[in-house]
C-alpha cells in the first residue's frame, strides 16, 4: 500500500503542535517562554524530525532519533535549562502535551470526520490542555498552601504542618502581631507544666461574634520553604479545639500576614 505525503501539510501540523506542546509545558512549569526561542525550538525540531524521516529508511532508527536526538534538542533550545531535573521535567510534560493534543484531533476526527477541519480540532485540543493547565495549576497552588513548621520553645523544637489561610487576619492587640492558630494538643502539655503562660485574645467569627481565644508565645517558628526558610520571631500561637481542624493534612492555620512579618 502506497502513501502520498504533503511534505508542507505535515511540516505546518507538527509545527503547530510542537511549539503548542512546548507553550503548555511552560505554563504548566511557571517558565516564561520567549516568543522567538519558542519558534525556533519549533522550527528545529519539525525540521530535525522530517530530514530523519528523509534520509533514515529504517523506520526504528527514525523513531529513535526523533525521540531522542530531535525533540530533546528541540526542548533545550527553547526553555536552555541547566538542570538535568528540571530538563526532564519539561521534556515529559512536553510529551504528555502532544499525546493530549494527539488524542484530542484523533477524537475530534472519529466525531466529525476528517479533512479541513484540523484547525478547528487543534483550537478544541488547545483550550482542552489550557483547561488542563489552569486544572493541574489551581491544584499545585492548593498543595503548595501547605508547608513544613519548625516551633521552637523552651522544651524543644516541634515540627507540624502549616496551612496559609489569607482569611485569618487576627492580630493579638497586646504586641500587635499576627496570631496564628495551631491544634491545642500539641502545646497543651507546656502548657499544664507552666512552661508557657496564656492569655487571651478577643475574636470576631460567623459563630461567634464576641469570642475569646487562648494564646501563648513561642520562642519562634521557621516556616520551611524551598526558596528560602522565613524564621519569625516571638510569634503568637491560639490555642484551639479539633473542631476547628478539619482537614489531617496541617497543625498550624498561619496568618494570612505571615510573609509580612
Amino acid at each position: 500500500m502506497n502513501y502520498e505525503l504533503y511534505a508542507d501539510i505535515w511540516f505546518v501540523t507538527n509545527f503547530s503542535m510542537d511549539i503548542i506542546a512546548l507553550w503548555i509545558a511552560g505554563r504548566i512549569m511557571k517558565q516564561r517562554i520567549r516568543v522567538r526561542r519558542l519558534l525556533l525550538a519549533g522550527f528545529v525540531g519539525t525540521s530535525g524530525a522530517m530530514c530523519l524521516f528523509f534520509f533514515l529508511s529504517d523506520y526504528t532508527w527514525y523513531q529513535l532519533g526523533v525521540h531522542f536526538l530531535a525533540n530533546p534538542l528541540m526542548v533545550w533550545l527553547c526553555y536552555r535549562s541547566r538542570k538535568w531535573k528540571q530538563f526532564f521535567c519539561q521534556w515529559f510534560l512536553s510529551y504528555l502535551s502532544v499525546i493530549l493534543l494527539g488524542g484530542a484531533l484523533q477524537w475530534g476526527a472519529s466525531v466529525w470526520g476528517v479533512g479541513r477541519n484540523f484547525w478547528f480540532y487543534l483550537a478544541g485540543a488547545v483550550l482542552f490542555l489550557v483547561a488542563a493547565e489552569k486544572i493541574m495549576g489551581n491544584f499545585r497552588r492548593q498543595k503548595d498552601t501547605v508547608c513544613e513548621l519548625l516551633l521552637v520553645t523552651r522544651a524543644g523544637n516541634i515540627a507540624v504542618k502549616g496551612f496559609f489561610d489569607t482569611g485569618n487576619l487576627l492580630v493579638d492587640p497586646t504586641v500587635g502581631k499576627p496570631v496564628h492558630i495551631i491544634r491545642r494538643k500539641i502545646l497543651e502539655g507546656q502548657v499544664e507544666e507552666g512552661q508557657l503562660m496564656t492569655r487571651l485574645i478577643p475574636f470576631h467569627s460567623l459563630g461567634e461574634e464576641n469570642g475569646m481565644l487562648e494564646a501563648v508565645t513561642i520562642e519562634g517558628m521557621y516556616i520551611l520553604k524551598e526558596e528560602q526558610p522565613l524564621y519569625l520571631e516571638k510569634p503568637v500561637l491560639g490555642l484551639a479545639r479539633e473542631k476547628l481542624f478539619q482537614d489531617d493534612r496541617y497543625d498550624v492555620i498561619l496568618n494570612g500576614r505571615s510573609m509580612e512579618n
